[in-house]
């Protein structure tokens, strides 16, 4: 029942499991759209249990969100690994929510734009227009730690991108 701005002014994107989202994407309103939270490099074939950017094509998903950093850190998905994934995801007509962020060890050694721009780079080498890319600043330190990013953190992030 809440209200939301119009669409041309903010876009509210939720991102359920992957198992929910064509449900989820049946209940909600028309203005709030649904992501995934993460898709194959490539198209279909043997990589079991994989999601393709063409199944969440499929199934009207028009966002999806690559690079988080559990999958960087826990899976080694490499910064140049998301960015493939960014450009197959936008070439099946995908928008895309890029995560980029630093651990706090990079964070402490005053090292946080150097890795976001690395993270960021990665993906500029692979696309040329980024009108369906969103970057979101994820620092590894604040998820699930208690520790949150401030407002400042995050602005002194994406002004410097």
């Amino acid at each position: 029942d809440g209200k939301i701005a119009s669409t041309d002014i903010v876009e509210v994107v939720v991102s359920p499991p992957y198992v929910f989202l064509p449900t989820v994407k049946d209940k909600l309103r028309p203005e709030i759209q649904v992501a995934a939270q993460n898709c194959w490099v490539k198209k279909g074939g043997a990589f079991t249990g994989e999601v393709s950017a063409e199944m969440l094509a499929n199934l009207g998903i028009p966002w999806v969100i690559l690079g988080h950093s559990e999958r960087r850190a826990l899976l080694g998905e490499s910064s140049e690994f998301v960015g493939d994934k960014v450009a197959y995801a936008l070439a099946q007509g995908l928008k895309v929510i890029a995560c980029v962020g630093e651990t706090l060890e990079q964070r402490e050694a005053g090292s946080t734009m150097t890795v976001v721009a690395e993270q960021t780079k990665a993906i500029a080498d692979k696309i040329t227009d980024w009108t369906n890319v969103v970057i979101a600043y994820e620092p590894v330190w604040a998820i699930g730690t208690g520790k949150v990013a401030t407002p400042a953190q995050a602005q002194e992030v994406h002004a410097n991108l």
